[in-house]
């Protein structure tokens, strides 16, 4: 790390910088941290710095005083003018919960009193992903890591989840769309989330028409398959397999919209994805899919509503972020778990 932390100690900072600018999953885990620092210091003032295609995830968060755009557009200029902009705040103390090279360079000329860091645990990852040593020990999911830079300050984990807020404007729309799609909000409601931003991660796509075309026929469920505007053919393909109790709304919702849906749902059913995160903040209950990645890593579910299907294979885990191929070329994490592995978990949630 070329910039070491400031671990000054601080009884009651006044001014609060956080910086997480991305991505959709890692900026929820943030929200038990930003509750428990509001928590605990009500009259700090809370910045957050966040890339801008990110906001409206922190747009209504009730523990932020002020929310700060980049724009990954503007590129190394634009970088630049928020160093200015935040080194003129004065900041008490700073979080930086991204540890990546921005988050870095944005410390430089911000002279905050103390700075703060999370452990990325770097060092055990490699061991694990790469050579299959275990030293993590107890296991420590990442929401709950971001606490260690605050131990100090007595602050921990309330257990009360994550959250997203958006406005009752956004429910009423989201309402409307279902219904248009032909949800009488009677059925239950299952959200299918099929994809994910690397190939390995991704469950097929057989797996999870049969498991929708099981709930539809066994449990007259209406399935929603959703995801961002790249996952818009894939979704459709899924959705069509399944038949007319199902929809696409795939690249059509924001993500305050999203959040919304998945407030409407009876169960989401998701691969390693900020959706299913998303789900959770929403309170909903999750079944996660997992390959390549295990609970080591720091972004299993919250285990309260949530079941995890995995296998049991001896290469696991084989990346932190995901691959485009599976290493060994047989794809067993994913190939071995099966739709009648996941019917059963969606049955224990179903009326």
């Amino acid at each position: 790390m070329p910039f070491p932390e400031i671990n000054t100690q601080l009884t009651t900072p006044a001014k609060i910088l956080i910086v997480r600018l991305s991505s959709i999953g890692d900026i929820i885990l943030t929200t038990p941290l930003l509750r428990s620092l509001k928590t605990a210091f009500p009259n700090a003032r809370v910045t957050f710095v966040i890339k801008k295609q990110f906001e409206e995830l922190l747009v209504s968060c009730p523990y932020i005083d002020e929310l700060v755009t980049y724009d990954k557009k503007e590129g190394f200029t634009g970088l630049k003018k928020l160093k200015t902009y935040l080194g003129n705040q004065h900041f008490d103390l700073y979080l930086d919960i991204h540890k990546n090279w921005r988050s870095r360079y944005l410390r430089l000329g911000l002279h905050a009193k103390s700075t703060r860091g999370y452990h990325k645990l770097i060092f055990q990852r490699t061991l694990l992903i790469w050579f299959k040593i275990n030293l993590y020990g107890k296991v420590k999911p990442v929401y709950e890591r971001y606490f260690d830079s605050v131990k100090d300050l007595g602050l921990k984990y309330d257990g009360l989840g994550t959250e997203i807020h958006y406005g009752e404007n956004i429910a009423k729309k989201v309402r409307i769309i279902l219904t248009g799609k032909g949800y009488d909000f009677i059925k239950p409601l299952v959200v299918i989330c099929p994809s994910a931003n690397h190939y390995n991660k991704r469950w097929k796509s057989s797996g999870f028409v049969e498991t929708a075309q099981y709930l539809v026929r066994e449990k007259s469920a209406f399935i929603v398959v959703h995801g961002g505007t790249e996952d818009v053919k894939l979704c459709a393909e899924i959705s069509n397999s399944i038949g007319h109790q199902a929809c696409s709304l795939a690249g059509s919702l924001s993500l305050a919209e999203s959040a919304s849906l998945l407030q409407f749902s009876t169960l989401v059913i998701a691969n390693d994805t900020g959706l299913l995160h998303m789900a959770q903040s929403q309170k909903k209950p999750v079944i996660g899919i997992y390959g390549p990645t295990t609970r080591e890593l720091g972004y299993f579910p919250i285990e309260k509503e949530s079941t995890v299907i995995e296998t049991s294979v001896s290469c696991r885990p084989c990346t932190h972020n995901g691959l485009e191929s599976c290493p060994k070329k047989h794809f067993r994490c994913m190939n071995d778990i099966s739709p009648e592995m996941v019917i059963q978990a969606a049955l224990s949630y179903l009326p």
